[in-house]
């Protein structure tokens, strides 16, 4: 299973550095999961984009519309208990940002569930050390 946090899954929607890897992830790979939180950081993200200038109005709009025709496609992991307390252990052994850690403890909860491999997918270095350090497998799509 590969598991794209939020970082990875907006180069699914715009074009930047690493978009064409999260592609091939996305065709070749089959199913994608990511955290329910990913929703809002996605717009969110996008709607600072447009702000910035680097979509424009139509273009976020457009945007807009394939994360939400794509949205229910994933694999969509919820913000739990479990999730949260994972979340909570994982700020003590690494120096994560909060929906971070979520993300990571996600993929982690994911894992255990499905009792096969998760490649965790971000453009994070942090990140990816710790999910590294927790035993997953990773990639950096922009490497």
């Amino acid at each position: 299973m590969t598991y794209l946090d939020t970082s990875a899954l907006v180069k699914r929607f715009v074009e930047e550095k690493g978009s064409e890897r999260v592609a091939a992830l996305i065709l070749r790979e089959g199913p994608v999961a990511t955290a329910k939180i990913a929703y809002a950081e996605v717009f969110a993200a996008l709607a600072r984009k447009r702000r910035d200038g680097a979509l424009s109005d139509r273009a976020y709009v457009r945007v807009r519309r394939a994360v939400d025709q794509d949205w229910l496609g994933y694999v969509r992991v919820n913000l739990g208990d479990d999730v949260l307390r994972r979340a909570r252990d994982l700020v003590r052994r690494h120096p994560l940002r909060a929906y971070d850690a979520v993300h990571l403890a996600s993929a982690l909860e994911l894992k255990a569930a499905l009792d096969e491999p998760v490649t965790f997918v971000a453009a994070d270095a942090r990140l990816l050390e710790a999910a590294r350090h927790e035993r997953l497998d990773t990639l950096d799509p922009e490497a």
